[in-house]
């Protein structure tokens, strides 16, 4: 019955970089940010405002001289004191975070388009644009290369048998008949689709998972792969699925999204490839595209990024980050972030910190940093006496769910009553005037409060 509670932010409009900001990331010692641009890498302090090193891309040929260069990835390593960059030319660049100098330690001829590091930071994987992985230490050194796109379903191949199978499985409301459903062949990938690759690490580093688009049916295919580059597992075909992807860093559930004919949802995957669970998003089918997904790094709430997929009257799009969290096996729309429509002043990317499990950080196009600091709280009215109800009040999207304790004790996500609002609610409080604590206010995401009483 906790609620996410806004303790604080830090917006930072300091810095003002070359070109825009691609990518970017968080040092885990010092919590300054490294943000990559198509000229430039920084390090910057967004406590005190000041740029603590930087580097050009461009001086030494990373990055051609017109802008039209593109940074795939950037990580902060925390034990080389350096940062690695990955370009769409093919070059991997350590950039020392103690001398600002640049080091290409490798090339890829075909370029890059992705990297991402084992969470412990002794693995990397590189996708190619030849559509192989290539995975190395963090000295550099190859362990091995391998296509994406395999034939072979994995290692973990045993799994389909028996009851590991579509046709045994419980289908619930899709009744027996999905038991003789034949596999159709996906189709292929919304327009939308930056096509790209997406690789997503367990939280242990045992294993990893590629989101790619099929060459055959052009349709997104999941597959999980062990730490020696094997391949174990093939997701089952699953129209809709679209290009986020994120593992649970508790190991459980892999989370992507997938557009139904009638609805839009985030589901999850069990790192056997098979569909475990799902929940539907607070929009059309039509309506919006999620572009990334992202757990913190203790599990409990995920943070789904969208935008309009068709821009308003004055001809601009609406991004949103939301934060979900689950209990009861029920999702919960704890807070929703909207952003301005102007594009200069949209999200470019975000992440969770590394550190501190409910503090997420957003850059902008025009290189406002934001960082909200989060908190969980169980809001509950204050009142001593009998007239006070004993509410406690349950943020659930666009509703508060309300249980009055004094009366009857009902089991989340159930409640005694509920408020509907217009928008995504992201802040509710009880009054603490006596023989008045049952009055509500609740704050929603559009910026307008309501004030509910008995």
């Amino acid at each position: 019955m906790r609620n996410l509670k806004l303790l604080k932010s830090l917006r930072s409009s300091e810095l003002q970089g070359p070109g825009s900001p691609q990518c970017f990331s968080v040092r885990s010692d010092t919590g300054s940010l490294l943000i990559a641009s198509q000229f430039s890498v920084t390090e910057y302090n967004t406590q005190s405002g000041e740029v603590v090193s930087e580097a050009s891309l461009t001086a030494d040929g990373y990055l051609p001289e017109d802008g039209s260069g593109v940074v795939v990835g950037l990580q902060d390593l925390a034990e080389l004191q350096s940062a690695c960059l990955a370009t769409a030319g093919g070059d991997v660049v350590l950039f020392n975070l103690n001398t600002s100098q640049l080091e290409c330690v490798g090339s890829v001829g075909s370029g890059l388009t992705s990297m991402s590091w084992s969470p412990d930071e002794e693995l990397v994987i590189l996708t190619t644009g030849q559509e192989t992985i290539i995975m190395m230490t963090k000295d550099f050194e190859p362990v091995t290369e391998v296509g994406i796109h395999q034939d072979d379903f994995g290692e973990g191949k045993f799994i389909t048998v028996g009851w590991g199978k579509k046709e045994t499985q419980f289908h619930g409301s899709e009744g027996k008949q999905a038991a003789q459903k034949k596999i159709q062949d996906s189709q292929p990938a919304v327009a939308w689709d930056d096509r790209k690759p997406r690789v997503t690490w367990r939280g242990d580093g045992q294993l990893f998972a590629v989101s790619a688009i099929c060459p055959q049916t052009g349709a997104r295919k999941v597959r999980v792969w062990n730490r020696e580059g094997v391949l174990q597992a093939t997701s089952e075909p699953v129209n809709g699925l679209e290009q986020a992807l994120c593992w649970k860093p508790s190991g459980s559930l892999i989370a992507s999204s997938q557009r139904h004919p009638n609805k839009h949802s985030v589901v999850f995957m069990e790192k056997n490839g098979l569909l475990h669970g799902d929940f539907t998003l607070p929009f059309s089918k039509d309506q919006v595209k999620v572009k990334e997904l992202l757990w913190n790094n203790d599990s409990t709430v995920l943070a789904v990024w969208l935008e309009d997929l068709a821009a308003g009257p004055d001809g601009m799009v609406k991004s949103y980050i939301q934060l979900w969290t689950v209990g009861n096996y029920h999702w919960y729309l704890k807070q929703s972030l909207d952003f301005d429509r102007d594009p200069q002043k949209a999200p470019v990317s975000f992440c969770w910190d590394p550190e501190r499990p409910l503090w997420l950080h957003v850059l902008t196009h025009n290189w406002t940093s934001i960082t909200y600091d989060w908190g969980w709280t169980t809001e509950r009215s204050p009142g001593l006496d009998m007239t006070d109800d004993a509410s406690v009040a349950v943020i659930d999207g666009e509703k508060v769910l309300v249980t009055t304790f004094r009366q009857c004790v009902v089991p989340p996500p159930m409640s005694s009553f509920e408020l509907q609002l217009k928008s995504p609610v992201n802040q509710v409080t009880f009054l603490c005037q006596p023989t008045r604590t049952n009055r509500i206010a609740v704050f929603t995401s559009n910026g307008q409060i309501s004030v509910f009483g008995k």
